[in-house]
């Protein structure tokens, strides 16, 4: 008889917390943030893999977008997060998350109203110190500002920029295809140095994360998609 997933509370208070930071355009400690999540997830995670992560912590962290009721990406990404600060040790943020979302327009009749999203993720994206990209969403211009940011960003890395190539389609136990759009970003860094180190997040009783060897920025402007030779470095690791 299989086991039942285990069930992670979603923290509501930490979340609720964030609302000030919204409100004021400020930034909520990712460090302590990303703690609280993972100090209330029982058992905790377990990481493999760690003695992999390059000796320099300026990269792009690839990983699948794991999620399913009863575990959020927020689990996810937080348990990600304190790996790379047990890794480096201390540095806030310990990674800077690119936050992708395509929000549909409202429809009233006739009429197509911009979706409340579209607001609202700049500003969460803010108090979380995450990059918003919205891939293949309605607003290139904004596409196209928010990977300016990023490409500049990354010539002073101090931290990784982490990264799920799937979005919002991906979920617990497969890989979809990366997000149109995922595979410039990748190759715009790659341009500026930048190597990719894929992480796999799998579950065995816990939830279970391995990184793998980082990918080279030769090998990923070699490729013919580098968001899909990178997922599939992933895939070797679920």
């Amino acid at each position: 008889m299989s086991q039942a997933p285990l069930r992670y509370p979603v923290p509501w208070d930490l979340v609720c917390g964030l609302t000030p930071h919204i409100a004021h355009g400020t930034e909520q400690s990712i460090d302590a943030f990303t703690a609280g999540i993972v100090a209330r997830m029982n058992p905790p995670p377990r990481y493999e893999g760690l003695h992999r992560l390059p000796e320099n912590p300026g990269f792009l962290l690839v990983a699948n977008h794991y999620q399913r009721k009863g575990l959020w990406i927020l689990h996810t990404a937080a348990a990600l997060t304190r790996a790379i600060r047990e890794r480096y040790g201390p540095g806030d943020p310990p990674v800077r998350w690119v936050v992708t979302a395509n929000w549909p327009p409202l429809r009233l009749g006739r009429w197509r109203l911009p979706n409340p999203g579209d607001w609202l993720l700049p500003r969460v994206a803010r108090a979380l110190c995450c990059y918003p990209v919205a891939f293949a969403a309605q607003d290139p211009a904004f596409t196209a500002r928010a990977l300016r940011r990023i490409v500049r960003d990354a010539g002073r890395l101090a931290r990784p920029i982490g990264l799920f190539p799937e979005g919002v389609a991906g979920a617990a136990g497969h890989l979809t295809d990366p997000l149109p759009g995922v595979e410039r970003l990748i190759a715009l860094l790659a341009r500026k140095g930048i190597a990719a180190v894929p992480a796999g997040v799998s579950e065995a009783g816990r939830l279970v994360i391995r990184f793998g060897p980082a990918v080279p920025p030769g090998e990923l402007l070699a490729a013919a998609d580098p968001a899909r030779l990178v997922l599939r470095r992933v895939q070797e690791l679920l």
